[in-house]
């Protein structure tokens, strides 16, 4: 059997340049199989603010931002959108009532990142429609749950999440959520959902000597969970701890899957071996427009090699 070659992204976080550079990689890296593991969402609306003169202000990453016209408003956009921010033009008038409405700035932002999503989707289907790449998209703990029905409606992207698909050959299981994080994210599992919901789909697999478990939360106690402390909800400079599911990190004890992908915290890329199981998380710096990622070469139940990417 001839080796594969996979490509793994992850934690993209609506970063529009990290997309572009993800299905241009495909065929740079010459994969079979790519891969992107959630999160897609964004974080963060920022308000542009038309002044009705044909001038336009926002304030974005801590400065206050003036455009004279629609050339430089459209700069403007790029930029918000390749660092995975959603730009949201409206009013003055408007700005100040949604101080008020914290339902209708929850709305605006859940369209913004369905709207992005979809937009990915279709460009993913412009571009990749003559690859032969076997390609994933899903979604992470911070992606709404009605993320879903737009990714299964991909063309090109084929849905895998709570299911178990074939990848050449190899089984994969994919699960989104997460243990439960500070943030209150929409998909979050406390470790014994976090445990029923391995066991269910791990029952499907048939040969655990090629199955590969995707799973956007990594392992506990690795160095792929290492995370800053929080204190206040703040990061503690050079303090750092472990953030992952012991679920998860239970499940590949036990079972010794082929592979761990996984993602979630961003600092930590690393790789590591439990037992006979490779794991690896790519990192993520999505806000730098960097796109990280992994390149896996497989071989039957064998990792002949991993080059980590980055650009």
């Amino acid at each position: 059997m001839r080796p594969i070659r996979i490509f793994f992204v992850t934690d993209l976080h609506g970063s529009e340049l990290c997309f572009r550079k993800f299905i241009s990689a495909i065929s740079i890296y010459n994969a079979d199989v790519a891969i992107a593991l959630g999160d897609l969402a964004g974080k963060m609306v920022v308000p542009v603010i038309d002044n009705g003169n044909g001038s336009y202000d926002c304030n974005f990453l801590g400065q206050d931002e003036h455009m004279n016209n629609k050339t430089e408003l459209d700069s403007q956009l790029v930029k918000i959108n390749n660092i995975g921010f959603y730009p949201y033009v409206t009013g003055k008038k408007e700005v100040d009532e949604l101080r008020a409405k914290p339902d209708d700035v929850s709305r605006i932002f859940h369209k913004l990142i369905s709207d992005r999503v979809q937009h990915w989707v279709d460009l993913a289907n412009e571009k990749l429609s003559s690859s032969k790449a076997l390609i994933f998209m899903a979604p992470g703990n911070d992606d709404p749950l009605e993320m879903d029905e737009i990714l299964d409606k991909s063309r090109v992207m084929k849905p895998c999440a709570m299911r178990n698909v074939d990848v050449l050959g190899y089984e994969m299981i994919t699960i989104a959520h997460t243990s439960p994080t500070p943030w209150d994210t929409p998909r979050e599992w406390n470790e014994e959902q976090m445990k029923e919901n391995i066991e269910r789909l791990t029952s499907t697999i048939k040969n655990m000597e090629r199955a590969i478990f995707n799973f956007h939360d990594p392992p506990y106690g690795t160095p792929l969970d290492y995370a800053p402390k929080l204190r206040d909800m703040r990061p503690s400079a050079g303090e750092v701890e472990h953030v992952g599911s012991k679920s998860v990190f239970d499940s590949i004890k036990n079972l010794q899957p082929f592979l761990g992908l996984h993602g979630h915290i961003h600092e930590s890329r690393a790789v590591h071996y439990i037992g006979r199981t490779f794991c690896v998380n790519p990192g993520s710096e999505y806000g730098e427009g960097i796109l990280k990622g992994v390149i896996l070469t497989i071989a039957d139940t064998k990792m002949k090699s991993y080059v980590f990417t980055s650009g």
